[in-house]
């Protein structure tokens, strides 16, 4: 039968940074125009009738909402919204 284990490869280089700012720089007034690089924010809430995801870009006003039923914790939620924003960054 064939094996379905991968072969452990290493990427060090990534074409791209990730920087999450203090709480402090984002109550002294970030100044979201004068960014280098895309913006985006993610965010995953649970009511009574369900579920839900949302992804919003900063400055192009492109985001899109997903619901994900009655039986999604609020964790999973955040966790597929930050997945289809990477998604969407990659496509």
């Amino acid at each position: 039968m064939w094996s379905d284990r991968m072969l452990l490869r290493y990427a060090y280089h990534k074409p791209f940074t990730v920087k999450f700012p203090e709480k402090c720089i984002w109550q002294n007034g970030f100044n979201r125009d004068n960014k280098q690089g895309l913006v985006w924010y993610t965010d995953g809430s649970k009511t009574s009738k369900g579920t839900g995801a949302q992804t919003y870009r900063w400055g192009s006003r492109w985001g899109h909402s997903f619901s994900r039923g009655l039986h999604t914790t609020v964790f999973q939620a955040e966790m597929y919204a930050i997945k289809a924003c990477t998604m969407e960054n990659t496509e």
